[in-house]
């Protein structure tokens, strides 16, 4: 094969021939941007350098989420730290900063604030009208990827996580074939309207109670904003209206509050507990028979993908491009104790 020679990786990225030497030498005093076209044309040129040495600059990656003590996002939070020391090499580092779902307000100072000093924005967030058009905007600029719940970007953007609606419909055939033929009146426990995710997680669901388990009813639907302190009260009250309930369907936070609650329902009868996410909360609820099924989607993975997403971008990671679609899995009691995370 002909070898690839520098001047033709300069004329195809539009630098000069120093540029090109100093970012294949990994001398720095180079552009993010400039570096980004200069490894783009190395690969797809098919020039016979080591285009995986370590860059001279890093790459600042801002994320921002829901603090660690929502049990997901400890397991969204361990997996950048991870990732950090998997792409040590590649000179990216991911910089976790928290958020208050419930105030969107907050969001969007704190999103002005940061996103000029990075090289690039993950977010889970929920999709508020003056968030969604900041995000837009930083995302013709540098690239975006959300994570876990995506939202109405209409720019460039890359969405990491698993398919909501698939992951509802799951959770309403889980709910449909565990209650048998005699179906029976549920609860759902819905999220974060604000969260795509959340609602189509409740679209998917109450699908498939409608097209095959028509038996199975939602009697109630209580909200729990994403927060598991909330879901205790709302519920104390909803199991008193509803005596004869035998399922429930948690859609996001508060497993270890409605497990509580339902306990003495579960000790006295048929009574199905269906929700998301395997966490250290969870985890022990299925060895202990208080949850029936967890349908997971691994953040510790979508933490990787996000990363590899960046990379990718700028060019310092090869291959196919990374495909951010998150495979579901159903996690019982059976299984989980030879998960590892």
């Amino acid at each position: 094969m002909r070898k690839v020679k520098i001047g033709e990786v300069a004329a195809d990225a539009g630098v000069s021939r120093a540029t090109v030497d100093r970012v294949l030498n990994r001398r720095g005093g180079v552009t993010i941007e400039k570096e980004r076209a200069v490894l783009k044309s190395a690969r797809a040129l098919g020039l016979d350098r080591n285009l995986g040495a370590p860059p001279a600059k890093l790459l600042r990656v801002c994320v921002l989420m829901q603090p660690p003590e929502n049990p997901f996002y400890e397991r969204l939070s361990r997996g950048f730290k991870e990732a950090n020391l998997l792409f040590a090499e590649q000179a990216i580092r991911a910089y976790i900063n928290y958020i208050d779902v419930l105030a969107p307000e907050t969001i969007y100072e704190r999103l002005r604030r940061l996103t000029d000093t990075y090289d690039a924005l993950v977010l889970v967030s929920p999709a508020n009208d003056r968030v969604v058009k900041l995000v837009r905007s930083i995302a013709n600029k540098v690239p975006v990827v959300t994570l876990a719940t995506d939202l109405p970007l209409d720019a460039p953007h890359h969405y990491v996580g698993l398919s909501n609606l698939q992951a509802g419909r799951l959770a309403g055939e889980l709910m449909g074939r565990l209650l048998g033929k005699e179906g029976g009146r549920v609860l759902l426990v819905a999220g974060l309207d604000e969260f795509s995710g959340h609602r189509e997680r409740e679209t998917g669901f109450l699908s498939v109670l409608a097209e095959d388990f028509p038996r199975v009813v939602v009697a109630a639907r209580i909200e729990s904003r994403d927060q598991g302190a909330l879901v205790a009260g709302a519920l104390a009250k909803t199991l008193r209206r509803h005596a004869d309930l035998c399922g429930v369907y948690n859609i996001a936070q508060g497993n270890e509050e409605i497990a509580r609650h339902i306990a003495p329902l579960r000790r006295e009868g048929r009574f199905v507990f269906v929700c998301h996410d395997l966490t250290p909360v969870t985890r022990p609820l299925l060895v202990a028979r208080q949850v029936d099924a967890v349908i997971d989607q691994d953040p510790i993975f979508e933490a990787r993908r996000a990363m590899e997403i960046v990379l990718q971008h700028y060019g310092r990671l090869g291959g196919l491009p990374v495909d951010g679609m998150v495979p579901l899995r159903v996690v019982f009691r059976e299984n989980v104790e030879r998960e590892n995370n």
